[in-house]
């Protein structure tokens, strides 16, 4: 572990005014309110002729969905923890951030277990940064803050190659509901068994299972869980959560939270897609963050 001191002060406050600035190619602009992409992925579930169309070991696995959705889930994180090392993806996320719903980013995604190590390249919609590497215990600041390595975005990214951040506290949040160390499936699944074992006494509280859908062409079981949400400031973080696990892999393909029963406020849309599990070599080397593969 290396501690290292902060970056000038010049380059932290660019990386921050690059935040508010848009993103701008070639005499145009590339953050645009374009149709998610999220949206052609997603099959809606459906509960109609669940037997007649999966194999037994699937149906063994909707039958104990069914009768103990939480068991389930229980037993997807464990799955998670056992067989996932790392994997690339395609991350498609959408926030609503300080009330504020945002454009459908687009991300490649390199990810492993051990080290806890997550490397983001954005395609489509940056916010702050284009890139980003994150490695648990690699940096610390002078305070023992753990940080990653950011490649500012835009006009911006011109003027500084890297500055380095805290991975948590305000600043982390101004562009994401989650930090980089919540990244990943094993995560997902560790934060909704959370909340809802938060929530088992609440009267507001439910988790059930609600047939099979598609995300990308995968197989999905589905679920929705309603917790006592009051807000963004609240102990829970959404009302509703509909989530697709994958059949095969048992790992979360998507997630979408909203504020609210008819789904009409949407707090937060995450859609796994292209995922290669288990790939020899994941972890790149990312030369212009300084970024080995150890």
């Amino acid at each position: 572990m290396r501690r290292i001191r902060r970056r000038p002060v010049l380059a932290r406050l660019l990386l921050r005014v690059g935040q508010a600035l848009p993103i701008l190619c070639l005499g145009g602009v590339i953050q645009c309110r374009q149709a998610p992409r999220s949206l052609n992925l997603i099959t809606a579930p459906s509960d109609s002729g669940v037997s007649e169309t999966v194999s037994p070991e699937t149906l063994s696995l909707i039958n104990l969905a069914a009768d103990d959705p939480l068991g389930f889930l229980r037993f997807c994180r464990e799955s998670c923890a056992k067989n996932v090392r790392a994997y690339r993806c395609i991350f498609l996320k959408q926030e609503r951030i300080r009330g504020v719903l945002g454009a459908e980013q687009e991300i490649e995604v390199v990810f492993r277990e051990e080290p806890f190590s997550v490397h983001m390249k954005w395609l489509r919609n940056p916010g702050g940064a284009e890139e980003a590497v994150y490695v648990a215990g690699e940096l610390r600041d002078e305070e023992g803050r753990e940080l990653g390595r950011f490649k500012p975005a835009g006009v911006i990214g011109l003027l500084v190659d890297e500055v380095t951040l805290p991975i948590e506290g305000e600043e982390a949040r101004k562009d994401s509901r989650r930090t980089l160390n919540q990244f990943g499936f094993r995560n997902t699944l560790d934060l909704i068994v959370k909340y809802c074992d938060a929530a088992l006494t609440s009267p507001e509280y439910s988790l059930k299972f609600t047939g099979v859908g598609k995300i990308g062409g995968r197989s999905t079981l589905t679920f929705e869980r309603r917790l006592p949400y009051s807000g963004e400031d609240g102990a829970y973080p959404d009302r509703l959560l509909t989530v697709h696990i994958d059949q095969e892999w048992l790992v979360p393909l998507g997630c979408f939270a909203y504020a609210d029963d008819l789904k009409e406020r949407l707090l937060g849309s995450y859609v796994f897609t292209d995922v290669e599990l288990n790939p020899k070599g994941a972890w790149p080397a990312a030369d212009r963050l300084a970024v080995s593969d150890p």
